[in-house]
């Protein structure tokens, strides 16, 4: 059958080691071991923190009587997650792919074409799922006792979870894709869009009043209730694994995949005219003189950096929300002012000092600007280019690492101050959190373009899987959240033997070690692995 001729070639094509990792470890067993110590680490530190949060709701739960809803934490983060990756994605995978000339003109129907794509998208968010969500499902069947028939159940639902969202953000993505095909601009206008759809799924999800709770997640329960009341399928879901159910579990694949399947069908044409229409290339007359100026060659290089960033708006997209969420927040605390000073003494009545709070918010937000872990890989074919340009590999990176640092530390310092106002910080305290923040930025970008360096990814036939999938992005998100983990046991430790701010100068003090030893090794190993480079 075509179609599965034509998914092992997708498979093939998008799954190989080689091609996630983009390089061949067979030649390098001290970077093997490197990579997978950097994966195991980087997974650790997500599974202990997340999974630590949901096992002690489980407790909690389990005492309750009401550990069912862990259930529809699955279902819940499950569709939260889909929507995010159908929404980057579906334009990649969908209606814009790269090898779209190639695949036209073969005896191969559109249908089967787009059947195979969207398995591989399917395939790819599955992934993601089973990541996410592997935390909650212990959890759940650690309190409730294993059961061979409820699991069985609970992994044949699993697929058909994000079908629903699937649908729906396609659509929204093809009509993103439509939208902006038809202008010059079309990228600017695509990283817009985007941004205000992402925006409004966090508005929505803020807009159900949450109840207090020790546990965090705790605070979610207002909005799962309200989902399971509007969603029914969350219900099915839950019916299914935790009474075993079967009309439940018959009502939730029906639900699902009937629907998917006739809107896989109805787009069929809509999907082959975007993808034509995404060939051509909309142009205008400029009749305004060439202007020649003179620049250094480092500020050139960071130009170019920031062009690259609104040239591919799944770049611009994944890597600007934690510098949207830090204005976004800094506002906020000047128009909530108020709110928020009433909230403080139940903070420092729990022992949390509001400093800490916005440190660890400021620090999570830059740990989602990654810039410098997959930019040198979204140079793809073109690295020939800067190869046999007569310009320093080391002075390439350091470009690379700038950008990622200007792109995030500025509106975080701008986000401290108008925190610091609306809080009333000290003018010390304020000096101590700009000191962390500093070193944070500069970690976390050297440790990115040290990883980038290492782990290229030149070949891929979408930006998503530079952006999403590829080793530099996994381990640049990673390895700035377990950065926070790292300090946020110093600070533990510290904070019981030394004031809080002596404790976190001490912090800023190792994070400042820890980005010249990686800014070290990328000025050292540039030309050597640059050489070595074939894009």
């Amino acid at each position: 059958m075509i179609y599965f001729r034509l998914l092992k070639v997708f498979l093939k094509e998008n799954f190989s080691l080689r091609r996630l990792i983009g390089t061949d470890l067979r030649k390098s067993k001290k970077k093997a071991i490197l990579l997978g110590a950097v994966i195991l680490y980087g997974l650790g530190t997500f599974f202990f923190t997340f999974g630590y949060l949901f096992f002690d709701l489980g407790k909690i739960l389990a005492q309750m009587g009401f550990l069912e809803l862990l259930l529809m934490y699955v279902f819940l983060y499950s569709i939260g997650v889909s929507m995010m990756l159908v929404l980057f994605r579906a334009n990649g995978y969908l209606f814009h792919y790269k090898d779209y000339e190639i695949l036209a003109p073969l005896p191969i129907k559109p249908k089967t074409v787009l059947f195979a794509k969207a398995t591989i998208m399917l395939l790819t968010i599955y992934f993601g799922l089973v990541i996410f969500i592997s935390p909650i499902a212990f959890a759940y069947f650690y309190y409730t006792g294993f059961s061979i028939f409820s699991f069985l159940i609970f992994l044949l639902s699993f697929p058909f979870i994000p079908l629903i969202p699937v649908i729906i953000f396609s659509f929204l993505s093809m009509l993103i894709a439509r939208a902006t095909s038809r202008f010059r601009k079309s990228n600017i206008l695509n990283i817009i869009l985007m941004l205000l759809v992402f925006m409004g799924i966090m508005a929505f999800s803020m807009s159900f009043s949450f109840s207090g709770g020790s546990n965090p997640l705790l605070n979610q329960q207002d909005l799962i209730t309200g989902m399971k009341d509007i969603y029914l399928p969350m219900g099915w879901f839950t019916d299914a694994v935790h009474n075993r159910n079967i009309l439940s579990f018959f009502l939730l694949i029906v639900s699902n995949a009937v629907p998917f399947y006739l809107f896989m069908i109805l787009i069929q044409k809509m999907a082959v005219k975007t993808n034509q229409k995404g060939m051509t290339v909309v142009t205008r007359k400029n009749n305004k003189p060439v202007r020649y100026q003179a620049r250094s060659l480092f500020y050139t290089l960071i130009i170019k950096e920031v062009r690259k960033f609104f040239n591919v708006p799944i770049y611009a997209v994944n890597a600007g929300i934690g510098p949207l969420f830090l204005g976004i927040a800094g506002i906020v605390s000047l128009i909530l002012k108020e709110k928020i000073l009433a909230v403080i003494p139940e903070l420092n009545a729990l022992g949390v000092g509001v400093e800490l709070i916005i440190l660890i918010f400021i620090c999570f937000c830059l740990s989602t600007i990654y810039t410098s872990a997959i930019n040198l890989s979204l140079e793809g074919k073109n690295f020939w280019i800067i190869k046999s340009l007569p310009i320093k590999p080391s002075l390439v990176m350091s470009a690379k690492m700038a950008f990622n640092i200007l792109l995030g530390l500025p509106i975080a310092l701008i986000c401290l101050v108008l925190f610091s106002i609306s809080l009333s910080i000290t003018l010390v305290n304020f000096l101590v959190l700009v000191l962390v923040v500093s070193s944070f930025s500069l970690m976390t970008s050297a440790l990115g373009s040290f990883v980038n360096l290492h782990f290229p990814k030149f070949e891929y036939m979408n930006d998503t899987e530079v952006v999403k999938q590829s080793v530099g992005a996994m381990i640049g998100v990673l390895g700035g959240m377990g950065f926070i983990v790292i300090n946020g046991f110093g600070y533990y430790f510290l904070d019981k033997i030394i004031s809080w701010q002596l404790a976190l100068i001490l912090i800023s003090v190792l994070n400042f070690g820890i980005f010249a030893f990686f800014f070290t090794l990328v000025e050292s190993q540039s030309n050597k692995l640059f050489a070595k480079m074939s894009g």
